[in-house]
């Protein structure tokens, strides 16, 4: 729900934007230096844009790192595209830390069952 909710509010914030500028025609949105509405719709998209592999890696490990280099290196396009594959790549690991968790605790899980049928079966055979 979350992300749907942050993919709503960025295009919500993209169409007010581009409407905003088509109404108001007087002259480029970026020409003179008055703070217009469009132009603080225009600096949030950019930093939500800039932001979005520390948004896609929130709650994974290793996000802090990420952070920084996005902050520091993600000016460049190089850098932004590095930390965008790093989040995605701390993504896929999560996945695969928790699917491993998921299998042992069912193998976990078989074993106990296994036991107890055995422990049952056990306690069946002495009482004959």
């Amino acid at each position: 729900m979350k992300k749907n909710l942050a993919f709503s509010s960025i295009t919500l914030i993209s169409t007010i934007f581009v409407h905003g500028m088509q109404i108001d025609g007087s002259s480029p949105p970026f020409e003179n230096n008055d703070i217009t509405v469009g132009k603080v719709m225009a600096g949030l998209v950019i930093l939500v844009v800039y932001f979005i592999p520390t948004i896609i890696s929130w709650k994974k490990r290793n996000n802090k790192y990420l952070l920084v280099l996005n902050v520091l290196g993600a000016w460049t396009v190089f850098g932004w595209f590095i930390c965008f594959v790093w989040a995605l790549n701390i993504n896929r690991q999560h996945a695969k830390i928790v699917l491993e968790e998921k299998r042992k605790m069912k193998e976990e899980k078989k074993k106990i069952k296994e036991a107890k049928k055995a422990e049952k079966v056990r306690i069946d055979s002495a009482d004959l």
